[in-house]
């Protein structure tokens, strides 16, 4: 088991990435959104006009561009910095159109090996909190404390509404509702690495949990589980 691993899974709008870095931040560890990689990819494949399902051709590229993620979790209202090449695409990538098709690109098989592989130099030798799809069923099963979080369909509904309206932007909530069915049947039936809740994985139910609780609940079993480790 590796004490200085939380992995943390989920479908959209269920807390995960506001939840991993408060985590990140109050533990000291570091903050790894695992599907920011797959936006970048997916922004990568728009940018030159390739078909999001051209396995061969998204590879190519993905393999000859330098992307990092900043770690940084200070501020949890904030996305990961990410950058392609150097360049800032922070912004970019959490554009609806990348939003509408990064499903697509990362059920592509090779691509999900590559960044699983990148993910996991990412936490050799550190402290991290791994947010995303896959974490603890794929590419830290080892990890000391796994957590599928999950809502309400609409309770993420309200939640992915409001993070709209945030942006100063307006999509009528039975379009955010059909977009959110598609991503969660498109994440859970994919041959390679399927949303699922990983094994020894504890699911909470964040419908009616603040996010403050939320932490609370994961930092007491992190503790508990970390301190019986060191125990036996």
């Amino acid at each position: 088991m590796l004490d200085n691993i939380i992995t943390i899974d989920g479908p959209a709008g269920s807390g995960k990435s506001t939840v991993a870095k408060i985590l990140a931040r109050e533990l000291n560890l570091k903050y790894i959104d695992t599907g920011a990689m797959y936006r970048a990819i997916t922004l990568l494949a728009l940018q030159n006009n390739i078909d999001c399902k051209d396995e061969e051709s998204i590879l190519k590229l993905t393999r000859n561009i330098n992307l990092q993620l900043d770690s940084n979790s200070v501020d949890e209202s904030k996305y990961t910095t990410v950058k392609i090449d150097g360049k800032d695409v922070t912004d970019e990538i959490r554009s609806r159109e990348v939003g509408s098709a990064v499903s697509i690109v990362s059920k592509l098989p090779g691509v999900r090996r590559y960044l699983v592989g990148l993910q996991k130099k990412f936490i050799q030798g550190d402290n991290a909190v791994l947010e995303g799809r896959d974490t603890g069923s794929v590419v830290c099963p080892d990890a000391a404390l796994k957590i599928y979080l999950t809502a309400s369909l609409d309770e993420r509904i309200k939640r992915r509404d409001l993070q709209i309206r945030e942006k100063g932007q307006f999509l009528e909530r039975n379009i955010i509702k059909k977009e959110i069915i598609s991503r969660d049947r498109i994440d859970s039936s994919r041959e390679d690495s399927p949303l699922v809740i990983p094994e020894n994985g504890i699911i909470i139910d964040t419908s009616k949990l603040s996010i403050k609780g939320v932490v609370e609940k994961i930092k007491k079993l992190y503790f508990k589980k970390v301190n019986v480790k060191n125990e036996t």
